[in-house]
């Protein structure tokens, strides 16, 4: 079986990921790969990994060792409870439970959206816009 290697970017911070998709083996490095235009976004903590790429047929996540596409049918929500949040996915049977991001507010010119993959998936992704920005 053919390796299906993917580039990340980490959303939060300065670090790129290669992911193998078909093994789940990750390479973590501060500096870019070869490839020149945009795969996609991770998030990760000491618990979890969870990745979003475009993909032929749109959006799709990864998380445990898994490929789900993004709809605009699901049932998403973001709770949040002071600094924790809780990212849930009905269909999928989703959930993710993490601390808000020390990069939130740290930057007068930053908003919550461009630091919290989920916030963004959250609050997009039953956007037109959304689905073709992650589609190749």
């Amino acid at each position: 079986m053919i390796d299906k290697v993917i580039e990340l970017s980490n959303i939060e911070i300065y670090e790129h990921c290669m992911l193998n998709i078909r093994t789940g083996e990750k390479e973590y490095n501060m500096e870019r790969k070869q490839i020149s235009h945009f795969t996609g976004l991770y998030f990760k903590d000491e618990d979890t990994f969870f990745a979003f790429y475009p993909t032929t047929d749109g959006p799709t996540m990864y998380y445990e060792g898994k490929e789900y596409p993004l709809k605009k049918d699901l049932h998403i929500s973001l709770t949040k409870t002071g600094k924790s949040r809780v990212f849930f996915i009905e269909e999928y049977n989703i959930c993710i439970q993490y601390r808000t991001s020390p990069y939130i507010g740290f930057d007068v010119w930053s908003e919550e959206m461009d630091v919290d993959l989920f916030y963004q998936i959250e609050q997009s992704y039953k956007n037109d816009e959304y689905y073709k920005r992650f589609t190749i």
